[in-house]
């Protein structure tokens, strides 16, 4: 097999908030390895483009548009992986103050100023090569917001890693004497809706477990939802996503919640249904195309149905179903082998620009060497 060598990138301050798209970059790298690629993580300053075959961008955060530029201008062809979903719209919901007049006002303000706010970004896909898009949903709105042809976009599909298949409940139970309970693991921030999560645990006999601490920006939020919490919810904090007892979290619990605004898919969601664990996640966003008729989709803007929706996955017993769909198709090896296709698709297209580059070239020296005019 061919090495390709490959400079991956994200945006500016992204490891400061790692989240669901840094684990994407890394876990993508990792598995790529094993498919013939090698891949560094972009650093200022350290060489640049020099050496490499193509320049692979995770997210289409502003700060990446001069490093897509760059290696564009250095002749390195880029595949982008977005890391999107329209946004804007759902903040409206956030803010239970607004109307409904006022919101369909807002609606059309939002639209207006997402179009003109978007251009760089706008001007990332035009510059990429390939799209990397996780879900067939999310690559019709690149179709329809951004005008990418569908000739550029490939689908590869987000993965989880097959250790949390064989994950243990009894560290977890151990340490924190807790089973058959509701977990959230992820940013608290008002995206992942975790407030109406708190809220909705007040009607529910059983307790909630919260893995993770503030987004940056959040962290009133974050106080809000620890105030608001009742005796059955607790804060643990952060727990590394690498480590066991996040894993053993997942096999302890009865059911995974995940009310987000929306999500594309919600690794998280992935990881504990592959260690067991029945999911109530949000019906916003890729879900459904992941997770199949095998979860509960809870409406975020409900806090009724959120309750409802966790209560019917407590009185299901766990089944193995979601877990063997999970492990079929949603590994991070499945991922790598998408990817690496994708690659080779791309550099293949640059080949053949190449070669009728060479040709035109050849055909015009032939001809003045001839002496025909033209």
């Amino acid at each position: 097999m061919e090495k390709i060598r490959v400079l991956f990138n994200t945006s500016r301050h992204a490891f400061q908030n790692k989240g669901g798209g840094e684990v994407l970059l890394l876990k993508s790298k990792q598995h790529l390895e094993k498919e013939g690629v090698q891949g560094e993580i972009f650093q200022a300053g350290k060489g640049r483009f020099k050496g490499f075959d193509l320049f692979h961008n995770f997210s289409i955060h502003r700060s990446c548009f001069q490093q897509i530029r760059a290696a564009k201008e250095a002749g390195i062809p880029v595949a982008l992986s977005p890391v999107y979903w329209p946004s804007l719209r759902y903040s409206l919901l956030w803010n239970k103050g607004l109307g409904k007049k006022a919101k369909a006002v807002a609606v059309e303000l939002i639209n207006m100023l997402d179009f003109l706010s978007l251009s760089k970004v706008r001007k990332m896909f035009q510059m990429s090569d390939a799209v990397l898009a996780s879900s067939r949903a999310v690559a019709e709105i690149y179709r329809k917001r951004f005008n990418v042809p569908s000739e550029k976009i490939s689908i590869v599909y987000n993965g989880v890693d097959k250790r949390f298949k064989s994950a243990k409940p009894a560290p977890f139970q151990s340490k924190h004497g807790l089973k058959g309970f509701v977990l959230y693991v992820g940013r608290v921030e008002p995206r992942k809706n975790v407030l109406s999560l708190v809220r909705a645990m007040k009607g529910v006999d059983e307790k909630l477990v919260v893995i993770g601490g503030a987004k940056s920006g959040s962290e009133a939020y974050f106080e809000q939802c620890k105030r608001e919490a009742g005796k059955n919810v607790f804060f643990l904090g952060k727990i590394d996503h690498e480590s066991e007892m996040l894993a053993s979290a997942y096999a302890a619990c009865k059911v995974f919640a995940l009310p987000s605004w929306y999500e594309t898919p919600g690794l998280a969601a992935l990881e504990a249904g592959l260690a067991g664990a029945n999911v109530a996640i949000t019906r916003e966003g890729s879900t459904r195309e992941y997770f199949s008729n095998k979860a509960a989709y809870v409406n975020p803007n409900s806090v009724e149905d959120i309750r409802e929706k966790v209560k019917q996955q407590l009185e299901k017993p766990k089944s193995s179903d979601l877990a063997a769909h999970i492990e079929k198709n949603f590994l991070w090896e499945n991922t790598a082998t998408q990817t690496r296709k994708a690659y080779g698709k791309i550099l293949r297209g640059k080949h053949a620009a190449e070669m009728a580059g060479n040709g035109k070239h050849a055909a015009k020296a032939a001809a003045l060497k001839g002496g025909i005019k033209r």
